[in-house]
């Protein structure tokens, strides 16, 4: 007989529960056995419940991450048009108007991704103020630039929400796996007992681990970070679901 462990999906501990609770029911004449049914449903039911709340959560994130990949697209390009009005007003390349707002080009505000690029906007549309004087389109480049980072931080937000909500409801499974995992050895070591030396009983209440066992790691699927390099709209890392 052999108990699973942390690294035991938790798909297959469930299944494992599932065993465990029917072959003990059976033995309706054994009140013991019968109890050990009730509290491995229990545990099995919760971290069954648990699992199926953080793979909602994991899948509600998509949606979250798309739309901050899009505010990210559409941002950069709302910046390279302020870029090309500017030099378009200079008549040309490397004039003062563009000089002034993209001193360091576009490449540093379209770069980054998520928070720091919201921040590069930010420092944009504050050289457009100080340019209005000097260029009469400097104030509808910077409206266009502002609505579009307040859409991105808009979708920044209801990412991090997402993310956050998904982490704790990770957080919420792992503690109902602990509890299954203590159930489940309580309940292995309480059979025993109740058949000493009688390893075919002991074995017949509990289906094999083994078969199953894999490590639950944390990089596969796992969500870009929050400010990933160019080209990502990022997320927060979230683990992702065990098989």
């Amino acid at each position: 007989m052999q108990n699973p462990t942390t690294r035991t999906p938790v798909s297959k501990c469930v299944a494992l529960g599932l065993y465990a609770q029917a072959m003990l029911a059976l033995f309706q004449a054994n009140a013991t056995l019968t109890a050990l049914s009730t509290k491995m449903g229990a545990a099995t039911g919760a971290l069954a419940a648990a699992q199926g709340a953080y793979a909602e959560a994991v899948v509600a994130l998509i949606v979250p991450r798309v739309l901050v990949r899009f505010a990210d697209h559409v941002s950069d390009a709302a910046v390279r048009a302020t870029h090309r009005a500017a030099e378009a007003a200079d008549g040309g390349k490397g004039g003062k108007i563009a000089g002034a707002v993209f001193p360091d080009g576009v490449t540093p505000i379209v770069r980054p991704v998520g928070s720091t690029q919201v921040t590069e906007m930010r420092a944009l549309e504050g050289r457009l103020e100080a340019a209005m004087g000097l260029w009469p389109g400097a104030g509808p480049e910077k409206a266009k630039i502002t609505d579009e980072r307040v859409k991105y931080e808009t979708a920044l937000a209801a990412r991090r929400t997402a993310g956050e909500k998904a982490s704790d409801l990770r957080a919420k499974r792992d503690a109902a796996k602990e509890d299954y995992l203590d159930v489940y050895a309580a309940t292995a070591a309480r059979v025993k007992a109740e058949f000493p030396r009688d390893r075919a009983m002991q074995d017949l209440f509990f289906d094999k681990v083994s078969d199953a066992v894999v490590a639950d790691t944390s990089s596969d699927d796992e969500p870009d970070a929050d400010d990933a390099p160019a080209g990502g709209g990022g997320a927060p890392p979230v683990t992702p679901l065990p098989a």
